[in-house]
C-alpha cells in the first residue's frame, strides 16, 4: 500500500571484484554513495560509502575525504558502524558537519548499539568518540565556537524498561497500535529488535517513549557538557525535507530563472514536457546550482550566473545527478566545484566532480562495471491515452521475441530492483527475461481509474514492445511494491495480460481497513476516503468490490507470489487465504522487514525468488539445486499454466553467458 503521505510517493562497494552485476548477490551488494559534506574552507569534501554484505548481513558504512580540486585520490577517515533506516525501511544518508575552523567533521554513527557522534581530523588517524549518551543522539550542529549542540533521544534502558512492563501488564490497543505488527519489539530500530507505535500520520511509525521531552546538550572541546540555551535548541529544527521543495523555498533569482526556462517548480500540476525541480544548492559568490529532471529522471544541473543574471547550463546526465540515492537530494558544492553521486539505469552509483565549465571527473567508482555483462540498457517512451509514457528496458544481447517482466512506479537512478529493490532486473536480463521499469503516470483521480491508467500504460508498452518484435506478449510477468503492488494485481484481476505477478505489498481489503478504523486513527480513514474513494466495507461494499484483488480472486489466472514484511503481512492475510485455497499463490513473510526490505540477506533471498519464480512461469526452467526442490514441487500444484506440465528444463547458467565480452 502506499505508506506516506508526501515522502513515500517521491520516492540502497560491491564486496568482490565481479565482472558484472548480473547476479542477485551482486545487485543486493551494490554500494551507495550519501553524505556530501564541503568543509566551510572549500578544500575539502567529506562522503560515505554504504556496503551491504550478505555475508555477514551488514550495511558497512565508511566515510572518505577528497581534496575539492580533485588532484589527489581520496583518503579514508573509517569504517563508522552500520547504517541506520527509518520506519519505511530507507537508509538514511550519510550525516556528515564540520567545525567552523575547518579542522574537524563530525558524523552521527551506529557503533556498539548506540547511536552516537564521531570526529575526525582531514589529516588525522581515524575517528574518536565525540559525543554520547544514555539514549540516542538524533541530531547535531556545530556552533561558531567550536562547540556541538545536540539533541539525544530516551535512555536506551529505560526504553527497554517500558517494553518490558507493556508485555508483563498487556498493551492498551488504541489509535496508536499498529496491530498488524508484532506488538513487542516487532521491528528493527536502531540495531535492536524494538517496539514501534504509529505517529497517526498514515503508517509512520514511532520508537516508545518518541513522545518523551528531549535532552538538549552542548559539548566542548574539553568534553565538559552544559545545557543547550533556546537559541541553541533552535539550530537543531529540522528544515524542509529536500523531496518538499517547492518553488516558495527557492532564492528568488533560482525561482525567476526556472520561470524563463519554463521549469515546473511546484511538486504537482507539471506539464508533460516541462522540466520538474529536483533540487537546489547554494553555491560560493551566488553561484547557486539547481537541477531539473524529466519524467524519465534524466536530470539536468543549471547554475546562476550573477553576471548574466540567468541560469546557466552546467551539465547534463542521461541518468541521476545528485547528493545520494535519490533524485531529490542536493550535490554538494566545494569551491567553485559541484561533487554530485552519479548514477543511471546501466551506472551504478559513483562519486563525480564537476568544474565550472561543466567537465566531469570521478572520484570514487565503488561498484563493479556493468557496461561487460553483455545486456542492453535503454529508455523507451510510448503514448498511453493521450499522455507519453516512459521507462527503462534491460535485455540480452540475443536474438528472438523474449519474456517480459514488467515492475510500475519509478525507475530512477541505477535500476537493481525498481522501487523497493525486490526484483533482481540486470539478473532477469541475464536469464533470457526481457526487464522493463515504467514510470507512474500522473493522475488525480481515486482508486480504481488510477490503477487503470497503469493497466494501460503496461499494455500500451508491452503492444509496443511486441511490435518491435522484442517480446513474446503471450510471456509477461509483472511485479511491484506499494502503488506498483497495486497496479500489478489490478493488471492481474481485470486483463489476461500476465502469467505470473510478485508483490511485495499489502492490497485494499476489508481486513486492511478493521486492523486500521477506530478511534485515534481518523487520519487513516480519511485517506483511504480521499485516495480510493470508499467507506467502511459494510458502508460502500460496491467501491470496495471494485478496488480490491481479495474480493476478485476469481479472475485471477496467474499465480501470485507474495513476499511481504511481517510488519505488515498480517493486512492483507484474506487474500492469502482466498489464493492459497484456490491454489493462486503463495505467501513469504520476512520477520522484522518494513515496508521496504532492507536487510542484506532478506534482500537476497527476495532476489532469488523472484528470479526463480518468473524463470519457472516464463520459461519453464527450473534450477537444479537440490536445496530448491521444494519450492518447484509446490508451485507444480499453482494454477494450470504451461510450468506446470511436464516441459520444463534445469537450467543454472545464465542466456548471456556465452556472450560475454
Amino acid at each position: 500500500m502506499v505508506r506516506r503521505s508526501a515522502l513515500m510517493l517521491l520516492l540502497l562497494a560491491a564486496s568482490s571484484g565481479a565482472a558484472g552485476q548480473t547476479t542477485s548477490r551482486e545487485i543486493a551488494e551494490t554500494a551507495d554513495i550519501s553524505g556530501l559534506s564541503a568543509s566551510p574552507d572549500g578544500r575539502w569534501l567529506a562522503y560515505r560509502i554504504e556496503r551491504p554484505a550478505t555475508a555477514t548481513n551488514r550495511i558497512d558504512v565508511d566515510w572518505y575525504i577528497v581534496a575539492a580540486d580533485g588532484k589527489s585520490p581520496p583518503h579514508p577517515f573509517g569504517r563508522a558502524g552500520t547504517a541506520l533506516w527509518d520506519d519505511a525501511g530507507v537508509i538514511v544518508p550519510g550525516e556528515a558537519k564540520w567545525s567552523p575552523d575547518g579542522g574537524h567533521v563530525t558524523v552521527r554513527a551506529l557503533i556498539d548499539g548506540r547511536v552516537a557522534l564521531w570526529s575526525a581530523a582531514p589529516g588525522g588517524s581515524g575517528f574518536r568518540l565525540a559525543a554520547a549518551g544514555e539514549g540516542d543522539i538524533e541530531a547535531f550542529a556545530y556552533l561558531p565556537g567550536g562547540e556541538i549542540v545536540f539533541r539525544e533521544g530516551p535512555g536506551r534502558d529505560r526504553i527497554a524498561r517500558a517494553e518490558e512492563a507493556e508485555r508483563e501488564t498487556g498493551i492498551l490497543v488504541d489509535g496508536n497500535t499498529d496491530l498488524a505488527q508484532p506488538l513487542f519489539r516487532g521491528a528493527l530500530i536502531n540495531g535492536r529488535p524494538a517496539t514501534q507505535r504509529f505517529a497517526n500520520d498514515w503508517f509512520d511509525r514511532v520508537p516508545l517513549l518518541a513522545d518523551e521531552p528531549r535532552s538538549f546538550r552542548v559539548r566542548a572541546g574539553d568534553g565538559s557538557d552544559r545545557p543547550a540555551s533556546d537559541e541553541e535548541q533552535a539550530l537543531l529544527t529540522p528544515g524542509i525535507h529536500p523531496a518538499l521543495l517547492a518553488a516558495g523555498d527557492l532564492p528568488p533569482p533560482i525561482r525567476f530563472g526556472l520561470e524563463a526556462l519554463d521549469a515546473c517548480h511546484t511538486r504537482t500540476g507539471c506539464g508533460e514536457g516541462q522540466a520538474r525541480l529536483s533540487w537546489w544548492t547554494a553555491g560560493p559568490e551566488g553561484r547557486d546550482s539547481v537541477a531539473v529532471r524529466d519524467a524519465a529522471f534524466r536530470q539536468t544541473i543549471y547554475r546562476w550566473s550573477p553576471q548574466k543574471r540567468s541560469l546557466v547550463l552546467l551539465t547534463k546526465s542521461p541518468g541521476q545527478l545528485s547528493g545520494g540515492r535519490y533524485y531529490f537530494e542536493p550535490c554538494a558544492a566545494s569551491g567553485r566545484a559541484l561533487f554530485c553521486v552519479e548514477a543511471g539505469a546501466a551506472l551504478p552509483p559513483r562519486l563525480v566532480r564537476i568544474d565550472g565549465d561543466g567537465r566531469k571527473q570521478v572520484i570514487d567508482s565503488p561498484n563493479p562495471d556493468p557496461d561487460r555483462d553483455g545486456l542492453l540498457a535503454e529508455t523507451v517512451a510510448w503514448q498511453v491515452s493521450g499522455s507519453r509514457a516512459s521507462g527503462v528496458l534491460i535485455r540480452p544481447k540475443i536474438p528472438g521475441r523474449l519474456p517480459l517482466f514488467v515492475t510500475y512506479y519509478r525507475c530512477n537512478g541505477f535500476l537493481r530492483g525498481g522501487v523497493g529493490d525486490e526484483w533482481p532486473l540486470r539478473a532477469l536480463a541475464a536469464h533470457g527475461i526481457a526487464a522493463l521499469c515504467i514510470n507512474s503516470l500522473p493522475s488525480s483521480d481515486p482508486g480504481a481509474a488510477r490503477y487503470d491508467l497503469g493497466v494501460d500504460a503496461v499494455k500500451a508498452a508491452v503492444d509496443m514492445l511486441s511490435r518491435r518484435g522484442i517480446v513474446d506478449p503471450g510471456r509477461v510477468g509483472m511485479g511491484g511494491l506499494s502503488f506498483g503492488s497495486e497496479v500489478a494485481m489490478r493488471a492481474a484481476t481485470h486483463s489476461n495480460l500476465l502469467r505470473a505477478v510478485s508483490i511485495a505489498s499489502v492490497q485494499m481489503e476489508p481486513g486492511y481497513y478493521w486492523f486500521n478504523a477506530r478511534p485515534g486513527r481518523e487520519s487513516f480513514a480519511d485517506n483511504i476516503r480521499k485516495t480510493w474513494g470508499v467507506g467502511a466495507p459494510d458502508q460502500t461494499p460496491d467501491t470496495w468490490k471494485a478496488v480490491s484483488p481479495a474480493l476478485n480472486v476469481d479472475r485471477i489466472r496467474a499465480p501470485v507470489l507474495m513476499q511481504l514484511p511481517e510488519q505488515e503481512a498480517r493486512l492483507s492475510i484474506e487474500l492469502q487465504s482466498r489464493l492459497a485455497t484456490a491454489r493462486r499463490g503463495e505467501m513469504h513473510i520476512f520477520p522484522f522487514a518494513p515496508h521496504i526490505k532492507v536487510e542484506p540477506r532478506q534482500k537476497l533471498a527476495a532476489y532469488e525468488r523472484n528470479l526463480d519464480w518468473f524463470r519457472f512461469w516464463l520459461k519453464g526452467e527450473i534450477d537444479p539445486d537440490p536445496a530448491k526442490a521444494a519450492q518447484y514441487l509446490r508451485w507444480r500444484r499453482l494454477g494450470h499454466g504451461d510450468a506446470s506440465s511436464t516441459a520444463l528444463t534445469q537450467r543454472s547458467t545464465s542466456a548471456i553467458s556465452i556472450n560475454r565480452k
